[in-house]
């Protein structure tokens, strides 16, 4: 390859519908109606579900909590850490950057240090949204490593 150019690897459409299912599961265990957005290595989306009776408004979170995730490499809820350490100027300048979702329901899908993708999820509660982007997370790695 030419050293002006690189290559991404990426997510593709099977593993993210697998991993899309496996957030619905973890989601129909706890009881929640959630919506669920699956970007690529370039924060695209390549796949989504918003199951029945979910707030409309969890769609556009769920895909900005994706392309957050999948841009900067780490989880939407390791951000409130990060900006306790940070400047004042940061603090407070960075959330209102559109279409940036700074609290959890983000997971970055990784092959070793590279993100291929990455989940959203968005309609239940902070720590349940994390559980059920974590489930596909977890389904992910399982194939991958398999």
């Amino acid at each position: 390859m030419h050293r002006l150019l690189r290559q991404q690897t990426s997510i593709t459409l099977d593993l993210a519908m697998q991993a899309l299912q496996a957030a619905l599961a973890q989601a129909a265990t706890d009881g929640v109606r959630i919506s669920i957005v699956i970007v690529d290595a370039s924060a695209q989306p390549i796949h989504s579900a918003h199951m029945d009776g979910a707030p409309a408004q969890c769609r556009d979170i769920a895909l900005g909590k994706a392309r957050s995730a999948a841009g900067f490499g780490c989880a939407t809820g390791d951000w409130q850490e990060r900006l306790e350490r940070s400047s004042p100027a940061v603090r407070q300048g960075l959330p209102l950057q559109a279409g940036l979702v700074l609290f959890g329901g983000g997971e970055p899908f990784r092959l070793g240090s590279e993100v291929l993708g990455a989940i959203g999820v968005s309609g239940a509660s902070e720590q349940v949204d994390v559980r059920c982007a974590r489930a596909a997370v977890e389904r992910v790695q399982s194939l991958l490593d398999s």
